[in-house]
């Protein structure tokens, strides 16, 4: 018999936990994996958006970063070892590989810029603000309860760069100019 997604057991207004605990849907933890969630679905969409291989390649491998993230920050710090992986020091390694080089391709502004010059742009811009409120979330969660893993907020804290240069990297490759704000006027 298939298993439903229903289950009905969150209409209490709780949600399980990785060790079968529940806690409110408004619980730190659930504001955390569940941001980062939204900003999965957003990196999708832009994965789905993008014409450029290394682009979608490179989104499909952040997505599956963030499950194993998900994962750690659904489950209690003494049931760590429930999981199979974990984000690790070589998951932020390759993010900053990754931006060193774009960034050294990129000839970026000095000003900030205006987002929404492209589709593509537009929704990484969109996943950025969202993993921004979601390390927002995790250090809350930090001060509360101390995360385990320690690479869990540099690996945020450089992913929402590298959606920002992956942002203006499909710009480039695809010939539209940076916008700034009030260059107009």
């Amino acid at each position: 018999m298939k298993k439903s997604v229903t289950t009905k057991k969150g209409d209490d207004g709780t949600t399980g936990l990785l060790d079968n605990s529940r806690v409110t849907k408004s619980d730190l933890r659930p504001e955390a994996y569940g941001t980062l969630d939204e900003a999965a679905a957003f990196i999708g969409l832009a994965r789905a958006k993008s014409n450029l291989q290394m682009t979608q390649e490179l989104l499909r491998t952040i997505q599956q970063h963030l499950y194993l993230l998900n994962a750690e920050l659904a489950c209690p710090v003494d049931c760590l070892h429930l999981l199979k992986m974990k984000l690790t020091k070589e998951h932020l390694g390759r993010l900053e590989e990754i931006a060193a080089r774009l960034e050294e391709e990129l000839n970026l502004p000095a000003k900030f810029v205006l987002y929404g010059q492209s589709e593509i742009s537009a929704c990484l811009d969109i996943a950025r603000a969202v993993v921004r409120r979601a390390e927002r979330h995790i250090v809350e969660l930090n001060r509360a309860e101390k995360i385990a893993n320690l690479t869990i907020l540099p690996y945020i804290n450089r992913l929402s760069d590298l959606l920002f240069l992956l942002a203006r990297y499909e710009e480039f490759k695809n010939g539209i100019k940076y916008a700034h704000p009030y260059d107009d006027e």
